[in-house]
């Protein structure tokens, strides 16, 4: 038997009238439950995901290395520059693009949502797995195997939410990075191995759709049990800059890089809180939270967002493809 805990040190918060006080030890582990696992395993908002052993080769995580920190730092600004010589609209749309993109990362280091009182506070937590679109998810959930495989493995969570066995559907992959393809590959994969038909339907918070727009969209296709979220986001604008900002691929990951996780549902304001909010409390305005299971172990499951730094950072642009990323409502027909 053993108990986990979040490992990154913060100060007490008083919220209120009360104090909410956080006791953590360890490295990025959620206090969320006491359990019996294994080394290989952690708790997630209450529940038991798998972490994946690296089946990477010391050869191969060099090359992953080289890859990351001397290819891409390399090819990026040849790559920009061409587009820039042969894509007229990139020429113009680029550097604003770069600028939002930066002012967004940088305020999101400033307020980082994994300092904040909600990221995984347990009273949300428990009350978040309470709701259907969550329940779905129990026994479902696995983390990506390595780094590129974010969108395989989102899609792997939806599909075992519907009930369809993980031996039957598709392994994880790397690729997947973009929308279109990945509703495409979904739809294929349910079919081929189960025989589920499913709809897919791309959502994007462009420039004419508010920010209300995006939470009503939300919490009605949350409501319903036959529907299924996926997000395509801009992680950095919700963490900021994690590591040093001036290493060439850390500030390259980090305003161009995009990210796949499944959405599990949305926590609205009410009085049942356990006294950690109240209507007067300074904090009403992060309501309401959306819930985020992360693909990535390292961020420890599902966390908890503020509705509009989700909308901000689904809003950020694409800029290999000069679009907003996106959220896409996945529906059993």
């Amino acid at each position: 038997m053993f108990s986990l805990a979040k490992g990154r040190s913060r100060k007490e918060r008083g919220l209120g009238k009360k104090k909410e006080i956080y006791s953590y030890r360890s490295n990025r582990l959620c206090l969320t439950m006491t359990a019996t696992s294994t080394p290989s395993s952690m708790t997630t908002g209450g529940q038991i995901v798998d972490i994946p052993l690296s089946n990477q080769s010391t050869i191969s995580l060099v090359k992953q290395f080289l890859f990351f920190h001397g290819t891409i730092p390399i090819l990026a600004p040849l790559i920009i520059f061409y587009k820039f010589l042969t894509d007229k609209p990139f020429r113009y749309t680029f550097p604003s693009a770069c600028r939002s993109l930066y002012s967004l990362v940088s305020q999101a280091t400033m307020q980082s949502i994994s300092n904040g009182w909600y990221y995984q506070n347990e009273t949300l937590l428990s009350r978040l797995w309470s709701q259907p679109s969550a329940r779905a998810y129990v026994g479902a959930l696995e983390y990506q195997i390595r780094e590129g495989y974010c969108g395989s493995a989102t899609r792997r969570c939806i599909l075992r939410s519907f009930g369809l066995s993980p031996d039957g559907i598709m392994e994880q992959t790397r690729g997947e990075s973009k929308p279109e393809g990945w509703c495409e590959g979904i739809a294929k994969d349910a079919k081929d191995s189960h025989g589920l038909n499913l709809s897919t339907r791309i959502f994007r918070p462009d420039d004419d759709m508010t920010y209300d727009e995006f939470v009503s969209t939300l919490r009605l296709s949350l409501s319903n049990t036959n529907i299924r979220v996926a997000c395509n986001f801009l992680r950095s604008g919700l963490m900021g800059f994690e590591r040093v900002r001036y290493v060439p691929i850390y500030m390259i990951a980090a305003l161009f890089f995009g990210h796949f996780s499944p959405i599990i549902g949305i926590i609205e304001q009410n009085d049942n809180d356990g006294g950690i909010i109240n209507n007067t409390d300074e904090y009403d305005d992060d309501y309401p939270f959306v819930a985020i299971f992360d693909t990535n172990h390292k961020y420890g499951g599902v966390y908890l967002t503020p509705a509009r730094k989700l909308y901000n950072s689904v809003k950020a642009i694409d800029v290999s493809s000069n679009t907003h990323r996106a959220i896409v409502f996945v529906e059993r027909k």
